[in-house]
């Protein structure tokens, strides 16, 4: 099974946004559990290009997993007052054994 993340907004794909605005550096995110704790930060991509989270190889029960998101924001990126946010959508995919 694989756990994946995309955005599929056309605008400011892959980047938190208030209105119009779009900040400039990309939106990121990771997954944890038991078997994968020292997964790094990796940008949140378009629908055509997910950004894999998690993989199981096997059937598994009971799997707590954590979802973590980081958001650059360097000292001279013009903010705007107001609320960031991206709608995201999280696709959990299995095959046929």
């Amino acid at each position: 099974a694989l756990l994946s993340v995309s955005d599929p907004s056309s605008v400011g794909t892959g980047h938190l946004v208030n209105g119009t605005f779009v900040l400039p550096e990309p939106l990121q995110a990771r997954a944890r559990n038991a078997a994968n704790t020292g997964t790094a930060y990796n940008n949140v991509g378009s629908s055509a290009s997910p950004l894999n989270l998690l993989t199981w190889s096997a059937p598994i029960s009971n799997d707590r997993g954590t979802l973590e998101f980081s958001q650059l924001v360097k000292a001279n990126d013009p903010l705007r007052s107001g609320t960031y946010s991206k709608t995201l959508t999280f696709t959990l995919s299995t095959t046929n054994p």
